[in-house]
């Protein structure tokens, strides 16, 4: 029977996936004529048989198919690691995500060999991923609908990938983000004509303003009023801009004329968030306050300064002292009850700690990017980028884009890709087969070598694709690209 199992897996790998599972089926058969005691060996000999089916009707996309399989591989041996990978494989592909995480747990329990190890927990990591990005995913399918998200390894980590051929120039997919800021120059400048929470342009006669004392917040609409007080402008955060005995004024004051002031607001805003909703009890910890942004890659963007040498870090924080006491004045509770409550204050403790904040900066650093809404008035000035809005924002799904230093996809922000309010659209810059994995870079791919390794530098890693590295190829994450 071993025969028919070893032309199989000839046929297998020649990609003859239908004529090797009609001889994987014929070996099974052969084995189980007639209702004899198998053997221990016979029976791990049908528990590889259908182990090797299953993967094979995972080819063929016959998935309930090989759930099936794996399972019977599972009943004749179930210390079979290979069949719960299997298994977990094709739940993965039912969309079944939970529980293929729990085939992925007993494939880890049972292996015997450090790379299929790696497999199943590069699997098991997948599987997460997938329960916590697919309803993301699906909840707006007009955005998603050609994506999906795979983890592939330590080094890669998440990835988006083509679910179906997209043509050259056509629109890949569209994300929103979790949380932005508007920049103050384009408050400065344009704060009376955009929407202070999606930075659409506005007529004066359809504002609609913020009720509370800062008089000056203005939206589009009552919509995005809401959103905004449940975010980035809560009762905390709602201040009087002229109060300059306001802690929170004091603290935008100080910040909005740095290079880096659009970063500092950015991490007000999810103080105000992560405060909020720990206060208001929507959410239990720090962690789950950042929603859908999460996953991102975090750790302390101090680490990243040439100052840093492996040990003074605690030293180095010790300068966002000034910013996080301005804070705490504002975002810290002082409600009685919230005082007493200890779960609550432990969660406020590390919020307001300089190594949350430092990691929060951190966070943006690896995975803010910037973003422009067009002003709908055309100009004769040579200058039209001076009406155009400007801010950063954390994008949960354009987050999990690997870079390339030869991209596949083009960011647009014109008005007639549907650009008219804070938000990425991504376009196929060359025709992409399904399965295709999207690449952006994460800096103007024109510029010289050293350029580029020096701004990707702060993403913490060094660029070597087959632009930057003569005979090596584009298409890593963090180590390479």
């Amino acid at each position: 029977m071993s025969d028919f199992k070893n032309q199989a897996n000839i046929l297998y790998t020649k990609g003859q996936f239908k004529d090797a599972k009609e001889l994987y089926i014929k070996g099974i058969e052969e084995i189980k004529i007639g209702d004899k005691e198998l053997s221990s060996a016979d029976k791990e000999l049908v528990s590889v048989l259908y182990c090797n089916l299953a993967v094979t009707n995972i080819q063929l996309k016959e998935y309930t198919q090989a759930l099936n399989d794996a399972t019977l591989s599972i009943e004749y041996n179930n210390q079979n690691a290979k069949s719960y990978q299997r298994a977990g494989d094709a739940l993965i592909h039912l969309q079944l995500y939970r529980e293929a995480k729990e085939m992925y747990l007993h494939a880890i329990r049972h292996v015997k060999d450090e790379n299929s190890l790696q497999i199943a927990n590069n699997s098991l990591q997948n599987s997460k991923m997938k329960l916590f990005y697919e309803p993301i995913l699906q909840g707006t399918p007009k955005f998603y609908e050609n994506i999906e998200i795979r983890y592939l390894d330590t080094v890669k980590e998440k990835s988006l990938f083509t679910k179906r051929d997209v043509k050259k120039g056509d629109i890949l997919f569209m994300d929103t983000p979790f949380i932005h800021r508007i920049s103050p120059d384009s408050m400065k400048r344009l704060g009376n004509l955009i929407c202070h929470f999606c930075m659409k342009f506005i007529a004066a006669e359809s504002i609609v303003y913020c009720k509370g004392p800062c008089k000056s917040t203005q939206y589009c609409s009552d919509h995005c009023r809401n959103e905004s007080e449940k975010t980035v402008h809560t009762s905390r955060s709602c201040v009087d801009p002229n109060d300059k005995q306001s802690a929170l004024v004091q603290y935008r004051n100080m910040v909005e004329n740095l290079s880096t002031g659009t970063t500092l607001l950015l991490a007000e805003s999810i103080y105000s968030m992560i405060s909020h909703k720990l206060i208001t009890r929507q959410s239990k910890n720090c962690n789950l306050a950042l929603g859908t942004i999460t996953h991102l890659k975090r750790g302390p963007l101090m680490a990243q300064q040439p100052s840093y040498n492996g040990n003074n870090l605690s030293d180095l924080q010790k300068q966002y002292q000034p910013l996080l006491e301005l804070l705490k004045k504002t975002y810290y509770p002082t409600d009685p009850k919230d005082l007493e409550n200890k779960l609550l204050m432990d969660e406020m403790n590390k919020l307001f700690s300089v190594d949350f904040y430092d990691n929060i900066l951190g966070m943006i650093n690896f995975n803010s990017t910037s973003t422009v809404v067009k002003s709908p008035t055309k100009t004769n000035s040579n200058n039209s980028s001076k009406n155009d809005s400007w801010g950063i924002g954390l994008f949960p799904i354009f987050s999990c884009m690997n870079h390339s230093c030869l991209p596949n996809v083009d960011i647009t922000n014109e008005i007639e890709d549907g650009v008219n309010s804070v938000k990425m659209v991504l376009k196929a810059k060359k025709n992409l087969l399904e399965g295709t994995e999207i690449l952006h870079s994460y800096c103007d791919e024109k510029l010289p070598k050293k350029s580029r390794q020096s701004i990707l530098s702060q993403y913490g890693f060094k660029c070597s694709c087959s632009k930057c590295s003569s005979g090596l190829i584009a298409s890593t994450r963090l180590k390479q690209c």
